[in-house]
């Protein structure tokens, strides 16, 4: 059978889903537990929730705030970077799951355009469009990589012109 068979697919802990919060509409989509926390990692169509192992909500953050998600198999780590550079959330997974996948799609979901450039000192700089895909509001974040100083007058004013040609694109 595969991975992706929905009559294999376990079901998510009655105690565990009824500390999701979902908003009219919002459905769960895959789940995973931490091997380490035993906290439950849920991915919804809205928002990515972590559900600590008191069966207490922990947080719950829409994917807009996400910036990237990876995934490596050989030491079974899931890792969620934030836009907002915060402490990245990392999770180690028993094994391949829905998971993995409904991060890459909700990622994706939400980005409605970027770009990225390098600026003097080769950090890069990515601006982007994001849609809330709860509300469908469009977001500007500007993403500074490792070592980037959007302080810099020429990377600010090269980051404000490439934003503002992506706002033009989806008429904003």
């Amino acid at each position: 059978m595969s991975l992706f068979d929905r009559r294999r697919r376990p079901v998510l802990p009655a105690e565990v889903r009824s500390a999701v919060p979902l908003d009219g509409g919002e459905q769960v989509l895959a789940w995973a537990r931490d091997e380490t926390s035993q906290a439950h990692v849920v991915a919804t169509t809205w928002h990515l929730v972590l559900v600590g192992a008191d069966g207490a909500l922990a947080w719950r953050r829409p994917w807009h705030e996400a910036e990237a998600a990876t995934w490596q198999g050989e030491s079974s780590l899931l890792t969620v970077t934030w836009v907002d550079r915060g402490r990245p959330s990392r999770w180690r997974l028993p094994e391949p799951s829905l998971l993995q996948q409904a991060l890459r799609e909700r990622l994706q979901a939400s980005v409605v355009l970027a770009d990225e450039f390098r600026t003097a000192g080769r950090r890069t700089v990515r601006v982007v469009i994001r849609q809330d895909l709860s509300t469908g509001a469009l977001l500007e974040q500007t993403i500074p990589g490792r070592g980037a100083d959007l302080g810099d007058p020429e990377v600010a004013r090269e980051a404000a012109q490439r934003m503002a040609r992506l706002r033009s694109e989806v008429g904003l």
